[in-house]
């Protein structure tokens, strides 16, 4: 029997938000009659557990819908960057001897536990990759690189390093991730990272899972 395992948010009143992004809300849609129920929802693209195609970044870049489901739904390792401090920097080294496992175009899935200060203050100071950690992924051949935190950059010191890198390289960004404390480190686990049908969008809220 297969064990799948959710790595989603809830989306939902209260949650974390990034600075400046539109705040989640929902209420019922007008116009629609007793007992049926249609709720309209407001949100960003980048609410949540989302994913972040090139666009985001690059204004020629790709847009969400233009993936084929092979980059979405792809094998990968996630790695564990436990213990670290308030917007700590992952170096190269952190990181190195894990990626001799990955699967050649896999995705790289990083644990930093941050997700337990999700809806907390502490969660905007979360850690990030390194200049040299990042450029090594690259030269890996990752196709999608995901963390457990609202940001693969800094957040508090707003760095945009790693998101130029990754997306000029034309590999796709996974944040807000939850429960990689359910994935066995050094495990080679199939990943889902499916976003809505978006035409022409730089992101797109997600439900990650792995199996």
């Amino acid at each position: 029997m297969t064990d799948y395992f959710d790595l989603s948010q809830p989306i939902e009143y209260g949650m974390t938000i990034f600075p400046g992004d539109p705040e989640f809300n929902i209420k019922p849609a007008q116009g629609v009659l007793a007992p049926w129920q249609v709720t309209e929802i407001h949100l960003g693209t980048h609410t949540g557990t989302h994913i972040d195609s090139v666009s985001h970044l690059v204004p020629a870049g790709k847009t969400i819908d233009q993936y084929p489901l092979g980059r979405l739904i792809l094998p990968g390792i996630s790695i564990p960057m436990l213990g670290l401090i308030d917007d700590q920097e992952i170096s190269e080294a952190q990181i190195l001897k894990w990626l001799n496992i990955l699967p050649e175009g896999g995705a790289v899935i990083i644990q930093t536990g941050w997700d337990e200060y999700w809806k907390t203050d502490r969660y905007m100071r979360h850690p990030y990759l390194s200049h040299e950690a990042v450029s090594k992924l690259v030269k890996t051949g990752a196709s999608l690189v995901g963390i457990d935190a609202l940001n693969v950059d800094s957040t508090v010191k707003a760095t945009d390093h790693v998101h130029h890198i990754l997306l000029e390289n034309d590999i796709l960004i996974v944040e807000n991730l939850a429960n990689l404390g359910n994935l066995e480190p050094g495990k080679v686990y199939q990943f889902s990272f499916l976003p809505l049908h978006l035409i022409g969008l730089d992101g797109s809220p997600i439900r990650a899972v792995a199996w």
